[in-house]
């Protein structure tokens, strides 16, 4: 895994995701596909593309997915739930892949609970 940053895109799995969104034949149905099966990092970045196309750019956010999310219509408030809902089964499983190795520096470390932090703010920005 290429994660360098919590950030929602600082990761290669991400960035790789947004690339399939990007070539997807419908965006809002291939977001709602890794909602439910997804990897935790493809998961994260789903959810900060709902944001963004919310109208809700939370600045950690890869300039080219606020670009592409540029004049798209805002997402139906169902698969923003199904975001938070994603996003908060991420956060209750430190044995979910990805989040394991968050997990593995330790409750109290820095760059841990960045990340944390990023998924609740993430989560905030659909509600």
């Amino acid at each position: 895994m290429g994660t360098w940053s919590g950030e929602s895109f600082g990761n290669d799995d991400a960035l790789d995701w947004f690339g399939q969104l990007q070539e997807a034949a419908g965006a809002l149905p291939f977001i709602e596909e890794t909602l439910t099966s997804g990897s935790t990092e493809s998961v994260v970045a789903a959810g900060a593309v709902l944001a963004v196309l919310s109208g809700k750019d939370g600045g950690d956010v890869h300039p080219d997915v606020v670009a592409w999310c540029t004049g798209k219509a805002a997402p139906p408030a169902s698969l923003k739930q199904a975001a938070i809902d994603a996003i908060q089964a991420i956060i209750d499983d430190p044995e979910a892949d990805g989040h394991d190795t968050w997990a593995e520096l330790g409750e109290d470390d820095e760059d841990y609970l960045a990340w944390l932090s990023n998924l609740r703010s993430i989560q905030a920005r659909l509600r």
